[in-house]
């Protein structure tokens, strides 16, 4: 198997894996979109597969090599189909509105079969070169004006998207840019400078577009991405001095001690020894390497720690809640938080504690509390208006800049809430995480402390 072929290959799997992906996971917004988007791109790599691997020396490779074309053709109209889609245009539009768009690709599929699309195709070592005939630059100017309107309207419209919306289009945009680098370079400025040998990586960079959008419409909550990479050099770093230190005592006592490790005896004492030492020197060396490395993910553990310390130990409201909001302060860069609590006499009227102040919410005028109490759960007005569970209360909280609202109940009552003015900022799923980890120690320490004050 050459090596464009095992690529090829990869890039396959990884592309039916992400089909299969988008089938299973029914509550993805714009599925439908993103499964065509996928499955053209995963078919235009599949037919290629079959050019490289079994059509490659046979007469059929130009028929193939020309319907390897046609699930291109319509990706553009895909794409913008999806474009629409994020900001609720497509549905509004008329059937003959929609039909236009996917008029050029219908009108140029018969001659994608002629010699005016590819008239020839020369066999290289690498793969194959094709003799574009006429059609073929119409349709790269077509293909790329549509992207192009596409990526434009997506620009113009961002700033009226929902938070939510805006990091999908910042994913659309990054996976958009590194296929269209990767396929410029080796599709056509390698080969314009006469190297053809890399020409098969323009088909396969596809494969980041699709795995970043798959990423980006699945989910509403986003993993932060320096958090993850500071994770991943972590780890990598322990288990790099784990086997360098292994190594090491391999060779001293191959070297030093002359410990004949070609016996088996030997060797199966070494993996024992290996075996059972590993998982402390592992948590030895996590330590080690955690006192020279920043760790934004210990942060995150040692301020956790904290709250669940001062919730155990505080006997004052004020002091729990003053030092509650410096600790959270360190994770989420928030501009403001208030907190109320329910009066004991009227549990319906809910007055500000922290800091202390005059104003009040009432049950019945306030949507964000009949929202917590119908959920059980944070607020957060980023995924009330995506998820589209309450039209006017996301704009409710956004009128009153509330980007996120922690209930704290205890006994199945709504005893306060925690509101946070993020500046309209998207928190990433470790930060939530981290929020409805507090929010599980809030529940018990204030209604426990409340109950013993009563």
């Amino acid at each position: 198997m050459t090596l464009a072929n095992l690529i090829l290959w990869l890039t396959v799997i990884i592309n039916v894996v992400l089909l299969l992906f988008v089938v299973f996971n029914k509550g993805q917004k714009q599925r439908s979109q993103v499964f065509l988007l996928v499955a053209l791109i995963a078919s235009w790599q599949i037919i290629e597969l079959v050019n490289l691997g079994w059509l490659r020396h046979t007469d059929w490779l130009l028929i193939s090599a020309r319907f390897g074309l046609l699930p291109n053709l319509f990706l553009a109209p895909a794409f913008i189909w999806l474009v629409f889609s994020l900001f609720g245009k497509w549905k509004n539009l008329s059937f003959g509105h929609k039909f236009l768009w996917w008029l050029p690709a219908i009108v140029m599929v018969p001659f994608l079969f002629t010699n005016y699309n590819i008239s020839s195709v020369t066999v290289t070592e690498s793969g194959f070169i094709f003799e574009q005939g006429i059609m073929y630059p119409i349709f790269l100017v077509y293909f790329v004006a549509m992207l192009g309107y596409a990526l434009y309207y997506l620009v113009a419209n961002r700033q009226k998207a929902n938070l939510i919306v805006k990091r999908q289009i910042n994913y659309i945009f990054v996976g958009t840019a590194l296929t269209a680098l990767i396929g410029l370079l080796f599709s056509i400025v390698l080969p314009l400078l006469g190297v053809n040998e890399w020409f098969y990586l323009g088909v396969d960079g596809s494969v980041f577009f699709t795995i970043i959008l798959a990423y980006a419409l699945s989910c509403y909550r986003f993993w932060d991405l320096r958090l993850s990479l500071y994770k991943i050099i972590i780890e990598l770093s322990v288990l790099f001095v784990t086997l360098l230190v292994f190594y090491l005592v391999f060779w001293l006592l191959a070297n030093l001690v002359v410990v004949d490790f070609t016996q088996a005896k030997e060797q199966i004492i070494f993996v024992l020894f290996i075996g059972l030492v590993s998982p402390w020197l592992y948590k030895l060396l996590y330590r080690l390497v955690n006192l020279f490395l920043v760790n934004p993910v210990r942060d995150i553990v040692t301020s956790i720690n904290n709250i669940a310390e001062i919730l155990r130990s505080s006997r004052d409201l004020n002091l729990l809640f003053s030092q509650l909001a410096k600790e959270i302060s360190k994770i989420v860069d928030y501009q403001e938080m208030f907190i109320y609590l329910a009066k004991h006499n009227h549990p319906e009227v809910f007055h500000q504690v922290f800091p202390v102040g005059e104003r009040l919410l009432t049950m019945n005028d306030s949507q964000l509390l009949q929202f917590l109490v119908a959920k059980g759960h944070l607020a957060n007005q980023a995924e009330v208006d995506y998820l589209n569970q309450d039209k006017y209360l996301a704009k409710s909280m956004l009128k009153h800049e509330v980007d996120l609202a922690l209930p704290i109940f205890y006994n199945q009552k709504l005893l306060g809430v925690v509101v946070i003015n993020n500046g309209r900022k998207l928190l990433s799923r470790q930060q939530l995480q981290f929020l409805q980890q507090i929010n599980k120690y809030l529940d018990i320490a204030v209604g426990s402390l409340l109950l013993a004050n009563k």
